[in-house]
């Protein structure tokens, strides 16, 4: 539960909301138990056929009676307490009966004085006849119940914007972790585990909550006041009726352990279900090519029924509850209608030699009495369901709080160092990287790339080329060695200010479901529509957006670009990067999906701009290659040299 205290922490920035919430839960308890006393009045009308003034009048008188009764009697224990010798056995029995008579004369005092303070109320506001007493009585019941549900809407809604306000926090910080983490710790989870976590994983924090600041405080409350309501009328009768409570109690737990668990199971299952979504439909195209249809429909269907049966386990245990509950309830009548109901017909103050009233119980008193106890179960059913919406949230709060707690292994430092701008050297120096310990990548690989010249890197597949790129956008950290601008390590620097020198264009090209001048502007969103034209031109993308797209410059690309061509995509990925004019622009197999003629445009583009900003470029394709002041091959994960064509390219 410690996380979720933790939540509960944040929670108390909005003290003053929580304060109104909790005063009108304690006003929807004060009328709970205040509307259920209310039927006592009703019910001595209607039995005794007396107005409520008459009633009032026979109390004050019985009290007043019992008063003077209760110090005769005093009066005559005191005098035959001075006739026994004081080491005698009857002496002390005396002097315990006095003490009984003397408290009984505070009690019936007490009685007397509150008669006569309500006496002159009840004459001024109730009426004297009896059936206009019942319809006075019925329209405060009937007013009461408004007041109460508008107080319990006004709970429930203040209770719920603190509930999702913290919930929004978490979804925010959650979400910019993800945004800041590197890509190691990022793997980790991965999308359907970020997904899992801003959703469900959240939504079940945000209602338990709620449950803790609503239903959890205002539902003890009502049970508090049935239960101060029946111990007014009878606290011996309501002890006894409670002797079952450890026996509930003790399922109760039992019940809360195995949801915990269960809970557990829910959350790591919701992860599973959002990883094969999120996989299935991410890569439609080949699950649709390869006929994996079905396959795939089977194993989300797996999903889903792994998630289902746990889902069905935790109602099952949150079900379970709800009998245990109302075996208390029902257990706590039973043992109340079965004693009060002896006391009342045989006109008793005990059971079993125990004395369990003062006086003798009038059968409007049980009545109301077993209300109180009726009135009490609905709150006690309810917080079966409330305590388990706790737990969930708990180990909701589990799952969450550790990953905004993680520290990411890319981060600034605390005392950074900057580099001008532009820069004059970039350098690896004795690089060795491996994404995993025991599979090392590249070896001790050493290069210098001063400002202004281009690169060529060339390597099959999975030789390494790529991890040297990430390296430089530094979405990871050597394992050995250092990446330096003009001999600063990248580690000593800003993250945003390596970053934000150099621009990425790769072979998947990932762009966002807004419109072309949306994609082009996001590496610089404060250019102008020249600048974002001139890009375009520069990718030479400017001919086929002002020509083949149906609204320009405006046209919504579709969810990752889904509308256009790879080529198409592409060039507008690299007039994005352009856009930034940045110090070192990277391409990764950045002309792979452009057909020849686009990529002779765009080499002739580049060949332009040579000499004013680093260029390292990764490709297969042999003219790129001509661009290079130097090419080196990726072989073993080692940087080799190779004789390349660049003074011949212009």
């Amino acid at each position: 539960m410690h996380n979720f205290r933790r939540a509960t922490k944040e929670a108390l920035r909005y003290w003053k909301t929580l304060v109104l919430a909790s005063i009108c839960s304690f006003a929807i308890a004060a009328l709970w138990g205040a509307n259920v006393g209310a039927f006592f009045p009703i019910l001595e009308v209607t039995i005794n056929g007396k107005s409520v003034h008459m009633w009032m009048d026979e109390e004050t008188e019985e009290a007043r009676e019992r008063v003077e009764s209760t110090k005769a009697s005093i009066e005559q224990q005191e005098l035959a307490l001075t006739a026994l010798p004081e080491d005698s056995a009857s002496f002390t029995a005396a002097s315990t009966a006095l003490s009984g008579l003397r408290s009984e004369l505070v009690a019936h005092e007490a009685k007397f004085l509150s008669c006569q303070k309500l006496d002159p109320w009840v004459k001024r506001f109730v009426p004297s006849d009896p059936f206009s007493t019942i319809a006075a009585i019925v329209g405060v019941l009937i007013l009461s119940t408004l007041v109460k549900n508008v107080l319990l809407i006004t709970n429930e809604v203040l209770v719920g914007r603190v509930a999702l306000n913290i919930s929004r926090n978490i979804r925010q910080n959650i979400f910019a972790k993800a945004m800041g983490m590197g890509r190691a710790e990022f793997a980790k989870h991965g999308t359907s585990g970020f997904t899992a976590n801003i959703t469900h994983t959240t939504e079940m924090l945000s209602n338990g909550l709620m449950n803790t600041f609503g239903a959890a405080v205002r539902e003890p409350m009502k049970l508090a006041s049935c239960l101060l309501g029946a111990s007014l009328i009878c606290w011996r009768l309501l002890l006894m009726s409670v002797v079952i409570a450890p026996l509930v109690g003790g399922m109760l737990f039992w019940i809360t352990k195995r949801l915990k668990s269960i809970a557990k199971g829910v959350l790591a299952e919701a992860d599973g279900f959002h990883s094969v979504m999120l996989e299935s439909i991410g890569n439609i195209h080949t699950v649709q090519s390869f006929r994996q249809e079905e396959h795939e429909k089977e194993r989300f269907g797996r999903v889903t029924m792994a998630m289902r049966n746990v889902s069905l386990k935790f109602i099952f245990f949150t079900s379970l509850s709800k009998p245990v509950i109302e075996f208390l309830g029902l257990g706590m009548l039973g043992t109340t209608i079965i004693g009060g109901a002896y006391l009342v017909l045989n006109k008793e103050t005990s059971l079993l030699g125990i004395q369990i009233c003062e006086e003798q119980l009038s059968v409007s008193a049980l009545l109301v009495f077993f209300g109180m106890l009726v009135a009490a179960s609905d709150p006690l059913r309810k917080m079966s369901a409330i305590y388990s919406s706790i737990y969930a949230g708990s180990m909701a709060a589990d799952a969450l709080y550790p990953l905004l707690d993680q520290v990411e292994s890319i981060r600034d430092p605390e005392t950074p160092q900057s580099v001008t701008s532009p820069h004059k050297m970039l350098s690896f120096k004795d690089i060795s990287f491996g994404y995993t310990p025991d599979q090392p990548i590249i070896h001790h690989v050493s290069l210098n790339i001063p400002f202004g010249s281009t690169v060529a890197i060339v390597g099959h597949n999975g030789s390494g080329k790529s991890t040297l790129i990430h390296l430089l956008s530094r979405f990871y950290d050597p394992v050995e060695g250092v990446v330096e601008l003009d001999g600063v390590d990248f580690r000593d620097m800003l993250v945003d200010d390596v970053r934000k020198r150099s621009a990425l264009v790769t072979q998947h090209t990932e762009l966002f479901n807004k419109s072309v001048a949306y994609n082009i502007r996001y590496g610089n969103p404060h250019a102008t529509d020249e600048e974002v034209e001139r890009a375009a031109r520069q990718a030479h993308a400017h001919e086929f957006i002002s020509t083949v797209l149906p609204e320009g410059y405006e046209t919504v690309v579709g969810q990752n670009g889904n509308r256009l061509s790879g080529g198409q995509r592409q060039r507008i990925a690299l007039a994005r990067a352009l856009l930034c004019n940045p110090e070192i622009l990277i391409l990764d197999e950045a002309t792979s999906q452009i057909d020849m003629k686009s990529e002779q445009l765009i080499r002739e583009s580049l060949s332009e701009h040579r000499g004013e900003r680093t260029m390292i470029i990764i490709t297969h394709r042999e003219k790129l290659l001509e661009l290079a002041d130097e090419v080196y091959e990726v072989a073993e994960g080692r940087l080799v040299p190779r004789p390349h064509l660049s003074r011949n390219a212009a």
